[in-house]
């Protein structure tokens, strides 16, 4: 009894001491209105998702893209998961933040140096922070076990994919919790995507006294495209349209570089059989949006909310012969779904077709923020964009590039640094090979002319364009 008395007046000497340094008012004041010039952000990012497939997600159609800009070139610098994601986080080309490929010793988690992103700038201005999902490739590899890097005030990251190949990252994996593993069932009630969604409607309800970042991170429709148990009988029906665009399995090939030439055909059966699965995995993304919408409703935050809906990297289904390929450097690779809603600023939905990039992201968030990025950044700020300034000069050209990956089909691929243009498309790799394509005429990129003699001085012109992007 002696000891219960004593810990139990210690306990309450302790808070005294606590306690002493506070006025009154210091206890009984509520929390500090919310900032009404500081925007939230939500980034809301797919895997592997190419253009051309967002006709299944109707609540992206009506009420981001029916309400915001869809930026019909939009673009990844680095056409692969790990390098776009630092790339999305720092605002910095992939040779310049150093993550190039998905594993060591030149790229993964592991190479990324994450003191200096968007979450860490945005947290030092008092916005609440959130990754949900997936977030980088090897992020398994880095220690302490479920590490949280800087700035990040709320994580839910996928940490193991399962061992099971047909279900792994959509079910029976193991997340990290804010550092803590925890195990997820088989169970449908355990669907990833899901889990992301109901973790980030929790995340903006808990928020709603303060500005924040989310990212809402899906797996989905990466492979094994594996879709939630309610939606494995979408699209089976005869009037689906199969996939199969001009550069379907190209016939001649004999243009292009040797990588390509060395695949003889894409596996016809396989694509006719995953593309629906990925785009099943899609819907249920889908509904998450709308779940985020409501949440948003709920706490009186839609039109002071930027929401921005892109994928990591676009893929092939087909095209070129590739079957489901990322890494290149076709529109199929590089392109993406890219959307911005903002209803505060962006009052009249439109089609854009300016060129955007990854790499935009931290700089425009930023700026929103009130935040001056780091003059590492290579991306430009979109809000005069956003903004449709009639008077506004935008980039003529962006950068590409690859690094073999070490692993897989996009170990093949050579090195390579290329530039695009509202027109054309110049590739070099370091093989000696190069490509040309005309956009306008060829937009499927079926005919190189880098023989052409006719484009010799375009060819000059773009080789400089190229080494200016590169920083040479």
């Amino acid at each position: 009894m002696k000891t219960r008395s004593f810990q139990f007046i210690t306990a309450w000497f302790l808070l005294l001491i606590l306690l002493s340094g506070c006025q009154e008012s210091d206890l009984l004041q509520p929390k500090a209105p919310r900032d009404p010039n500081k925007p939230n952000f939500i980034i809301i990012l797919t895997d592997d998702q190419p253009t051309g497939t967002t006709h299944v997600m109707p609540t992206l159609n009506q009420e981001l893209i029916g309400q915001g800009i869809n930026f019909t070139n939009g673009y990844v610098t680095t056409p692969l998961c790990c390098p776009s994601r630092a790339s999305i986080l720092t605002g910095e080309y992939a040779s310049h933040h150093g993550v190039l490929t998905n594993r060591k010793p030149n790229g993964g988690a592991g190479a990324f140096v994450d003191t200096s992103t968007l979450a860490v700038w945005l947290d030092e201005v008092g916005y609440a922070t959130a990754w949900m999902g997936k977030y980088m490739n090897a992020y398994e590899d880095l220690e302490p076990a479920g590490y949280v890097p800087p700035g990040w005030d709320e994580w839910d990251v996928i940490y193991n994919g399962g061992d099971d190949e047909l279900t792994r990252m959509y079910l029976g994996y193991s997340m990290s919790e804010n550092g803590k593993i925890v195990q997820y069932s088989k169970k449908d009630k355990d669907y990833s995507t899901d889990v992301i969604a109901r973790k980030g409607v929790d995340f903006i309800h808990a928020s709603a006294t303060e500005p924040f970042f989310l990212v809402m991170s899906f797996f989905a429709p990466h492979q094994p495209y594996k879709p939630a148990e309610r939606h494995n009988k979408l699209f089976s029906s005869e009037a689906f349209i199969e996939w199969r665009p001009p550069n379907f399995n190209e016939e001649d090939v004999t243009d292009k570089p040797q990588w390509v030439q060395d695949v003889d055909s894409a596996l016809v059966d396989y694509i006719d059989k995953e593309y629906k699965r990925s785009l099943r995995t899609l819907v249920a993304v889908d509904e998450g949006i709308a779940a985020i919408l409501a949440a948003l409703d709920d706490i009186g935050q839609r039109e002071n909310t930027v929401i921005i809906f892109m994928s990591d990297n676009g893929l092939t289904w087909g095209e070129h012969r590739l079957t489901t390929s990322k890494n290149c450097p076709y529109e199929e690779c590089i392109r993406v779904p890219f959307v911005i809603s903002y209803p505060a600023l962006i009052t009249q939905p439109r089609a854009e077709s300016r060129m955007v990039l990854n790499v935009d992201l931290a700089p425009t968030l930023a700026a929103l923020a009130g935040i001056t990025a780091p003059a590492t950044v290579d991306g430009t700020n979109l809000l005069p964009l956003l903004r449709d300034d009639p008077a506004l000069a935008w980039r003529d050209a962006i950068l590409i590039e690859h690094w073999p990956t070490g692993e897989g089909f996009g170990d093949t691929i050579p090195t390579f640094y290329g530039i695009r243009t509202d027109t054309w498309k110049y590739v070099e790799y370091d093989t000696g090979e190069k490509e040309l394509y005309d956009l306008v005429n060829d937009p499927y990129e079926m005919e190189n002319q880098i023989q052409n003699p006719e484009y010799a001085t375009l060819i000059a012109e773009l080789t400089v364009k190229l080494a200016e992007l590169k920083g040479e």
